[in-house]
């Protein structure tokens, strides 16, 4: 049976996608510098870790739970990997490490929330809590550097620009994308493809609209909830990667308020926390917009103290606007659909 499309709407449309026309639009009026090339490949670059973060994020919201832990699990393999470089692994090795230790601790989430019954909220702020002190301890919290060497000559490579096009002669006029964007395309898209031509959608989407339903429908729903938290565990590990290769060093508290920032993004591009909808792409565009933000106020002068207050500003504009244009979208198909049925209504008479 052939599917008909369903007809475009407005509202149905990200948040992310309104607040990041707004967001752009009001930062290159109000702060010259930032259509600058140089901090556009900034942008880009920045908000591709956060992306990595909210497109786990967004999986883990389609089911109806969420993932605290994520900042966590950045934090906490960022060292793993930081300390092994730094203890002469081959940097091939210790990023196999480092990527395996988040799958692990995202599997450990979702095996305590489907086994245990437990609650997806309080579960994960509890291994965020463990996540981050795993971190602490192994680094005692310091930040952890390494000596370069043939070994870990793989993370300079990747730390390299892509691209390079040089607009003028100083920093901010040069325009570079570099291997750690390229890598952080590569994964979304996979993700995408997964998501879209699979039938994870379906079983996600599913699973996050009723439980009970989709396991009586013969959907095993603790496998796809254990195989979503340790995606979302392995895109985290992977955030902690791009972080690492980026400054050369780890902190073991990077990851500290991340989460927030993951869940903000993902709501931004239309992922409920009742579960049973989103957006992926809505995601890639709500990231953006938050790192539009922290950029024009890095600009501006602006303390970063403030920085939170303006993302939670930002995610209730988001959704006011939505709800918005939806109320002046209805009126006007209502008003519309009045007008032929009088005019129908005249030809019949």
């Amino acid at each position: 049976m052939k599917q008909h499309k369903k007809p475009f709407r407005l509202s149905n449309l990200p948040n992310s996608l309104y607040v990041l026309f707004v967001v752009f639009i009001a930062a290159s009026l109000a702060v010259p510098k930032f259509l600058t090339p140089g901090n556009l490949s900034n942008l880009i670059l920045q908000s591709s870790i956060l992306l990595l973060l909210s497109f786990g994020m967004s999986l883990v919201l389609m089911t109806g739970c969420i993932d605290l832990s994520v900042g966590g699990i950045l934090s906490m393999t960022g060292v793993v990997m930081a300390t092994m470089l730094r203890m002469n692994v081959p940097a091939i090795w210790a990023i196999a490490i480092g990527l395996l230790t988040g799958v692990l601790f995202g599997t450990m989430n979702g095996l305590l929330i489907t086994k245990l019954r437990l609650p997806s909220f309080i579960t994960t702020f509890a291994t965020m809590g463990i996540a981050q002190s795993i971190a602490n301890v192994v680094s005692e919290k310091r930040t952890v550097y390494w000596d370069p060497k043939p070994s870990n000559s793989l993370i300079d490579t990747l730390g390299k620009d892509f691209i390079r096009i040089e607009f003028g002669q100083t920093a901010k006029e040069v325009l570079t994308i570099s291997y750690l964007v390229l890598i952080t395309a590569v994964v979304i898209t996979v993700v995408m493809l997964l998501f879209n031509k699979t039938t994870l959608k379906s079983r996600v989407f599913a699973i996050g609209e009723n439980e009970e339903i989709a396991r009586l429908a013969g959907i095993k729903t603790h496998f796809w909830q254990i195989g979503i938290y340790a995606a979302s565990g392995l895109l985290a590990a992977m955030a902690s990667l791009l972080v690492l290769i980026r400054t050369n060093s780890l902190q073991p508290t990077t990851g500290e308020g991340l989460e927030f920032q993951a869940v903000v993004a993902a709501v931004l591009g239309g992922n409920t926390l009742k579960g049973g909808k989103g957006s992926l792409t809505g995601t890639i565009l709500g990231a953006l917009a938050l790192y539009s933000v922290r950029s024009a106020l890095s600009l501006a002068g602006i303390d970063t103290s403030v920085v939170m207050i303006v993302i939670g500003a930002v995610l209730i504009l988001g959704m006011w606007l939505n709800e918005t244009i939806q109320m002046y979208e209805e009126r006007i198909v209502g008003m519309l659909r009045s007008i032929l049925m009088g005019r129908n209504h005249g030809h019949n008479a």
